[in-house]
């Protein structure tokens, strides 16, 4: 029996999870780009290979759980 709290290993492998895995790599693509359009426009006396180093700093910080 269920005490309320959410759990998402108790979905059924089913169109919810795909779409739960679906919303987040949407999300994932979203961020990605928000914060590539941020570093251009408010910081463009960065270089190519500074952006790109930042770039994969974020993304790497967005695939590691919480």
């Amino acid at each position: 029996m269920s005490d309320g709290n959410f759990n998402r290993q108790l979905l059924p492998k089913n169109e919810l999870s795909a779409g739960l895995r679906a919303g987040k790599a949407q999300m994932r693509t979203r961020a990605e780009q928000a914060f590539l359009q941020v570093l251009t426009d408010e910081l463009p006396q960065l270089a190519e290979a500074d952006i790109a180093r930042l770039h994969d700093k974020f993304m790497q910080m967005l695939r590691q759980p919480s």
